[in-house]
């Protein structure tokens, strides 16, 4: 009974607070929760006209498309593509930040500082489809690159990067690593203004210089940050950027990854039970490979997500 008086009583000292929380909740369960039982289309073989429950049973006990996944070879290929790109990505774009705060930190000119930082922000507030836009221009035939090398030297042959196949990657992980760097540099500049002040003064007096500071204080004052960072980037191990690798794709290169894959044969080809069942798939495996790290980091470092 002094749990449950307790709680009313701080449910009514904070009232005002928690009415703010319950637009949240209400999107939450509105938009996360409610469409997740239209999971079962996964198991059907749905038709539009017969709805969820009309609709037949698929295959193999309900199992045929979840089959389909590792036997159908485009969507084999577009799981090793997405793998490859966000294995890229997470040992590019997740240190990038890391380390370009730590130089942030480390400057002295607060003026530079700050634009510095300001310029560093700023691709994160254009959206995907700008910077592709940017992109075809700035390496086009006749884009500023071409004309460039071209200026150099005049007899050289001007290239269509884009249309090469061999810098679809390179494209997707430098066009990443340049929208997010800034931005996400924001947490762990956060992370190391909470480090004492006290133990960079301690260092100083036994003789360590900038860098044995960092990497003794530092590094060890945010690694917390780091892991709980490096878990939720995990669960997106198969999730690719689909506004970027779609706005990439034209006739001359042939990559796909799981996004554009669902794309393409489940909004376009009208196989919603195949789509529904590669991201049922890929949403339990992404929960497993969190959970799994989580409960690593929990017993070698004591991080943890939850």
């Amino acid at each position: 009974m002094k749990k449950v008086s307790r709680f009313f009583i701080i449910l009514n000292r904070y009232k005002f607070l928690y009415l703010l929380t319950v637009p949240a909740f209400a999107f939450t369960i509105l938009f996360a929760f409610v469409p997740m039982g239209g999971l079962i289309v996964a198991f059907k073989d749905f038709d539009i006209w017969q709805g969820f429950w009309g609709s037949p049973w698929a295959g193999n006990h309900g199992f045929e498309h979840f089959i389909t996944i590792f036997t159908f070879k485009p969507l084999l290929d577009s799981i090793l593509n997405t793998i490859l790109l966000s294995t890229l990505n997470l040992a590019v774009s997740f240190p990038a930040p890391i380390i370009f705060a730590i130089l942030l930190n480390e400057l002295r000119l607060g003026i530079y500082k700050r634009v510095v930082q300001t310029i560093s922000y700023m691709p994160h507030f254009l959206s995907w489809i700008s910077v592709i836009g940017l992109t075809m221009m700035f390496f086009s035939d006749f884009g500023p690159l071409n004309e460039l090398l071209s200026f150099i030297n005049p007899e050289r042959d001007r290239v269509l990067y884009l249309s090469h196949q061999e810098y679809f990657v390179p494209f997707n992980v430098l066009l990443n690593l340049w929208k997010t760097m800034g931005f996400q540099a924001i947490i762990f500049l956060a992370a190391i203004t909470a480090v004492d002040p006290q133990l960079y003064e301690a260092a100083a007096i036994d003789g360590a210089n900038r860098f044995r500071q960092i990497w003794h204080i530092t590094l060890p004052g945010i690694t917390p940050t780091i892991v709980v960072m490096f878990i939720l980037s995990i669960g997106s191990i198969l999730a690719s950027n689909f506004e970027l690798v779609f706005g990439l794709q034209n006739p001359f290169t042939d990559f796909e990854t799981i996004d554009t894959i669902i794309y393409k044969y489940g909004l376009q080809g009208r196989r919603y039970s195949l789509a529904t069942a590669v991201g049922l798939a890929r949403g339990l495996i992404a929960l497993g490979l969190t959970v799994g790290v989580n409960s690593i980091a929990k017993k070698v470092n004591e991080t943890a997500v939850f």
